[in-house]
């Protein structure tokens, strides 16, 4: 379902920037406050062209917009309103308002526990499987494409590499270390390669190392040697760790044929581990709203 119509317009808003959340390739981040709506904060991505070069961060910003439309789901970062700046008819700054997420990326949180992970990705897969049912594929998954806040709540980041199913598709995206094999050999990005980049951000999140340094190569499946995550840490439940290795198959007909497997698996596995419901909030929702 797209996002409700009474969403906040920046052609409305008096803002002011509070400070600088961060930097990325291309844009930067402000935290702001809206004047005209007491204060309520929001995040405002800022893509500007100062050549060329910045080209390909112009037009992310504008099909992150695009694949957020397409969008509704508590785990997943909403972006309310674009704003396109232009001079002598060229794209000069895209300005992105977008919910603002008060946490860590996933990479940042320190030494967190199997128990504090579980029910992260949970969220995670549950996020995915939204995206997968409306043809929308992230691309780039991995732990720093993940925001967890103080209570435990997840938000997926990120969408300016994501692939809308028929799109043309005519480039090799991701980051090495959590790529598929068919990502670079063959440019597909779809349900089972984001099931393998899923696979290898647990695998990292897990046992504090990478599932591969680079992008695996498909013919080398044989003499690969993936060492099993319950064997670097053995308080991993046997579930999670079998389900790990299920999403790292380098053939994708091996992988689980949905993340609602990934999630089931997942979810038995706290049980295992005793979690409580109240451990387990925001895990439960998968919005079917279209």
């Amino acid at each position: 379902m797209a996002n409700v119509t009474s969403l906040p317009k920046l052609s409305e808003m008096t803002y002011r920037v509070v400070n600088v959340l961060g930097t990325g390739a291309g844009s930067t981040i402000l935290l702001i406050t809206d004047k005209t709506a007491g204060g309520k904060r929001y995040a405002l991505k800022v893509v500007k062209r100062h050549d060329a070069d910045d080209d390909v961060y112009i037009a992310q910003a504008m099909h992150e917009y695009e694949v957020s439309q397409k969008l509704n789901h508590e785990s997943i970062v909403k972006i309310h309103d674009m704003r396109v700046k232009k001079a002598w008819f060229r794209v000069t700054c895209v300005e992105l308002l977008m919910e603002y997420v008060e946490g860590q990326t996933l990479d940042e949180i320190e030494a967190p526990g199997i128990k504090q992970l579980v029910p992260i990705f949970i969220q995670v897969a549950s996020a995915l499987g939204h995206m997968h049912r409306r043809g929308v594929y992230h691309g780039d998954l991995k732990p720093s494409n993940i925001m967890v806040t103080e209570d435990g709540r997840v938000k997926l980041i990120d969408f300016g590499t994501a692939w809308i199913r028929g799109e043309d598709k005519n480039r090799v995206q991701g980051t090495p270390q959590y790529m598929a094999p068919e990502s670079a050999t063959e440019r597909v990005v779809d349900d089972r390669t984001d099931i393998y980049n899923l696979g290898a951000t647990m695998y990292r999140m897990f046992t504090g190392r990478h599932a591969q340094q680079g992008i695996p190569i498909l013919s080398d499946a044989a003499s690969r040697k993936l060492v099993s995550p319950i064997l670097i840490q053995p308080a991993i439940p046997g579930a999670v760790n079998d389900t790990i290795l299920a999403c790292l198959e380098m053939s994708p007909d091996r992988r689980p044929v949905g993340v609602f497997e990934i999630k089931n698996q997942l979810g038995a596995a706290a049980r295992q581990l005793g979690l409580r419901p109240s451990d387990l909030r925001g895990t439960e929702a998968d919005l079917e709203e279209d």
